[in-house]
């Protein structure tokens, strides 16, 4: 399990990090013509949208997000 702790200012930096990656990962998506490329990029495109769940529906001075980690 891992706990990231932020403050608003850091919470809406994050989210809007997040918020912009997924465009270019879209973009990404559609121009590459390896599968097994594209098949990461989608991976990493619903974990940048979980994360980006997880970060917006925390409290608006609560900032943490709590995750557990595969091993």
């Amino acid at each position: 399990m891992m706990t990231l702790e932020l403050n608003e200012q850091e919470r809406q930096a994050l989210i809007e990090l997040l918020e912009r990656e997924i465009p270019t990962l879209r973009d990404e998506i559609h121009h590459t013509d390896d599968y097994e490329y594209r098949e990461f990029l989608k991976t990493r495109e619903q974990v940048v949208k979980k994360l980006l769940a997880a970060v917006k529906t925390e409290g608006p001075l609560s900032g943490q997000v709590t995750s557990t980690a595969e091993k």
